[in-house]
């Protein structure tokens, strides 16, 4: 038997040595929040829940503030029960996805290691095999993203993610001019982040289509799903939804809309693993693949991630350049890494997340604790 006694929560603050550029807006500074739960007999898990305020519509002091209503609901529960666990936080509480998410991770590493299995295991997965991922170029001069791009391909990547989604015809460019410079057995795939409008989205594609394009993932506004499937019937490139799916519920609407050829699953927007394998439960019954991407977080959840990433068949996509920055890196031993375009766990067989040290000076005393 085990029962959740603690919960710690902690602000983590990390700047990025260039800021990372979107169709929504720009970053060159993150505060996650990080949690950590302890049981009855001293065993600990670790969880992120990482904001956005376009996205998820959460910033560092909403996931406190969820996490005063939340953390509270698994004291005194046995950590195992996990569905049940999740389902009391989505019944007390509505969207709050990234503070759920904080507690669902810190669960799976916290059951992980109780029964002494890796949480690859856990989720159903028969190897843990390192997983091949992109990188992502994110908004700038057409020159400057040709540079870039074909720098990360000196380093082993062979799959390039590249924003787009400010202005049509110079993506086209800005596509044009990283294909040139990555030659063609390179892959490329794309990303508007909802800043085209519809007529946008199919020109730009159409113009693209001869550069050997991926995908494109999320095209229109999130909300418009009816202009996703209108973009879809037209587009020669395939389409994936991200922004417009974030729950089981999200990814049945876009599939029964025939708005796509693909689905992105983030934990920060699913609110953990456990909606995580949901998400993907549904999609691989209607066919449709998944992604498994995320936000700017730390190697903490990108670990989380590549958990997910190994155990999940309908996985055949992955955008896991996430917690890459030398400032990111709260997992000081332990967790997952990249080697030449290929995310690996450091210990495939080691319990929970596979943490071995936190940098536990990186975060201070906590700024919330919740005791049985």
């Amino acid at each position: 038997m085990s029962i959740v006694e603690r919960v710690e929560v902690y602000r983590f603050r990390f700047s990025l040595a260039k800021p990372f550029t979107i169709a929504l807006g720009s970053v060159s500074e993150v505060e996650e929040i990080i949690v950590r739960v302890v049981d009855d007999a001293g065993c600990e898990g670790w969880g992120e829940g990482s904001p956005s305020r376009r996205i998820l519509a959460a910033t560092a002091d909403t996931i406190i503030c969820a996490l005063d209503v939340l953390a509270p609901l698994i004291l005194r529960e046995d950590p195992r029960r996990l569905g049940h666990l999740v389902d009391r936080m989505d019944q007390a509480l509505e969207g709050n996805s990234p503070a759920k998410a904080a507690l669902d991770i810190a669960l799976h590493d916290l059951v992980g290691r109780i029964h002494g299995e890796p949480v690859w295991r856990l989720l159903g997965g028969s190897r843990a095999e390192p997983v091949e991922t992109d990188f992502t170029v994110s908004i700038d001069a057409p020159e400057a993203m040709a540079a870039e791009a074909k720098r990360l391909v000196g380093e082993g990547f062979r799959t390039i993610k590249v924003k787009v989604g400010e202005d049509p015809a110079r993506d086209v460019e800005r596509v044009r001019r990283i294909r040139e410079a990555v030659g063609e057995e390179v892959a490329l795939r794309i990303d508007a982040n909802q800043g085209w409008t519809r007529a946008e989205a199919v020109w730009a594609l159409s113009r693209m289509a001869e550069l050997d394009i991926e995908f494109v993932e999320q095209p229109v506004a999130a909300w418009d799903i009816e202009g996703l499937a209108w973009v879809r019937q037209r587009s020669p490139i395939p389409v994936m939804a991200d922004e417009s799916v974030h729950s089981p519920q999200d990814a049945w609407q876009v599939i029964h809309a025939g708005a796509v050829d693909y689905v992105n699953i983030k934990l920060m927007k699913a609110g953990g693993l456990r909606r995580a394998c949901e998400i993907a439960a549904i999609c691989r019954a209607a066919g449709v693949p998944n992604m498994i991407g995320g936000m700017v977080e730390s190697n903490l959840s990108a670990t989380a991630a590549v958990h997910f990433a190994m155990a999940e068949r309908n996985v055949i996509f992955r955008d896991l350049d996430l917690g890459t920055e030398p400032t990111a890196q709260l997992i000081a031993e332990g967790g997952s890494h990249i080697v030449a375009g290929r995310q690996e766990l450091h210990d495939p067989e080691a319990p929970g997340l596979g943490i071995v040290t936190i940098r536990r000076e990186r975060l201070g005393e906590p700024v919330r604790v919740y005791e049985r």
